[in-house]
């Protein structure tokens, strides 16, 4: 009897990833975004931001500082994302006793007229090695604009 190699997860539009790459793969679609830090089932802090660096470094903290976000997998124990029937997709991030909720936003949202200058000039930066994950590359640049 042939034996088939065992298959691995397909998820579409929901679902549930404990792999620290999954969860990159999955986080590297969001830039501006609203958060909530739920601690112990209570709201802690909310707000907008943008992420700015996301990673996978053993010795490095997630981060919310001034807008910007840095987000480290590793500070997670696995994440979950659903979708509604607008098609929104809402992150869930659980650690332990904490959440942070992630809500992706779109650009012509009235809550984003300007970006954060600090996250532009964050993200513009390369200062990352190979052993972290990064994204939110200029991708105008490769184009010469």
């Amino acid at each position: 009897m042939e034996r088939r190699n065992e298959l691995t997860a397909c998820l579409i539009h929901n679902g549930t990833v404990t792999g620290h790459r999954d969860m990159i793969r999955a986080l590297e679609t969001v830039e501006g975004l609203t958060y909530r830090q739920i601690l112990d089932g209570q709201t802690m802090a909310e707000g907008r931001a943008t992420l700015v660096k996301l990673m996978a470094e053993p010795e490095a903290s997630t981060i919310l500082v001034n807008g910007c976000l840095f987000l480290n997998v590793l500070s997670f124990r696995h994440l979950t994302f659903e979708t509604d029937d607008a098609g929104r997709c809402v992150f869930e991030l659980v650690g332990d006793g904490m959440k942070l909720e992630l809500v992706p936003t779109e650009e012509d949202d009235e809550a984003i007229t300007t970006p954060n200058p600090r996250a532009v000039r964050l993200m513009a930066a390369e200062s990352f090695d190979p052993e972290t994950y990064a994204i939110l590359e200029d991708d105008d640049e490769e184009d010469g604009r």
